[in-house]
């Protein structure tokens, strides 16, 4: 009984996690949520918070594309990705953009490494 409790537990809250970190997000909360990540981390003014929210949501609208289609292609989603990036560092000051690689090689470095290179997760 105890053990079966206990799944059930782990399994409630890696799903609450998983929730959380975006897993049925629409792309519009996607994008609310990088746009406040990026806010809270780099000081952004109302204006660049105007710019972040719509090409974020921009992205999540095609992130969603490439993952709603049979194969999803990770060259697409490296280059939407890359994409991002360069539009974002239009956006942002010298002083933000150097705070945002930080940022990046944190959070790849958390994941032990691992490839994509993608933005801040929500």
């Amino acid at each position: 009984m105890r053990k079966t409790l206990l799944a059930i537990l782990l399994a409630f809250v890696s799903f609450t996690t998983f929730a959380q970190r975006g897993g049925n997000a629409t792309p519009e909360q996607r994008a609310e949520n990088q746009t406040k990540t990026l806010t809270e981390n780099l000081k952004l003014s109302e204006d660049q918070q105007k710019k972040v929210y719509d090409l974020s949501l921009t992205r999540a609208k095609k992130m969603q594309e490439l993952r709603d289609s049979q194969n999803m292609d990770r060259e697409q989603m490296r280059a939407s990705m890359e994409t991002f990036n360069t539009e974002l560092s239009k956006i942002l000051t010298v002083e933000q953009q150097e705070k945002y690689k930080t940022m990046l090689e944190d959070r790849r470095n958390n994941r032990g490494g691992g490839g994509g290179g993608g933005g801040p997760r929500n």
